[in-house]
């Protein structure tokens, strides 16, 4: 799948509104779709994460297993709390991608030794 086609299917997927549940817990609730970025709500903290990097972690790591613990290494900017990212953009990108169908499961407990994981095919349509 290609940058535009995947952005097209987050946004014809997940319309405004839509609530996505964490597997840790809670729920993130799609607040807007603003230029090039998704707009979401975690409780009481909004949270503005890019399609480009959304989409470079998906493109960057099909055929293989991702698990939160190499995300946050992989762009710690943009999923690392610890590095001016956030966390929670390492679930929110595991939640959309079983939304929009390109993984069936997201595994793990999202602790030390058990991070969440998704594996993404090497083709997806």
């Amino acid at each position: 799948m290609q940058y535009h086609e995947f952005c097209r299917k987050v946004i014809e997927t997940l319309p405004v509104g839509t609530v996505l549940p964490n597997p840790g817990g809670g729920d993130s609730t799609i607040v807007s779709y603003t230029g090039r970025k998704v707009a979401y709500q975690r409780g009481s903290s909004r949270f503005y994460v890019a399609f480009e990097d959304l989409y470079d972690a998906y493109d960057t790591f099909r055929g293989e297993t991702l698990d939160s613990t190499t995300l946050r290494g992989f762009k710690p900017g943009i999923f690392d709390s610890k590095q001016s990212g956030h966390s929670c953009n390492c679930t929110f990108l595991f939640m959309v991608l079983k939304a929009i169908g390109v993984v069936n499961r997201i595994e793990g407990a999202g602790k030390r030794g058990n991070p969440f994981r998704v594996a993404i095919p090497k083709e997806t349509c």
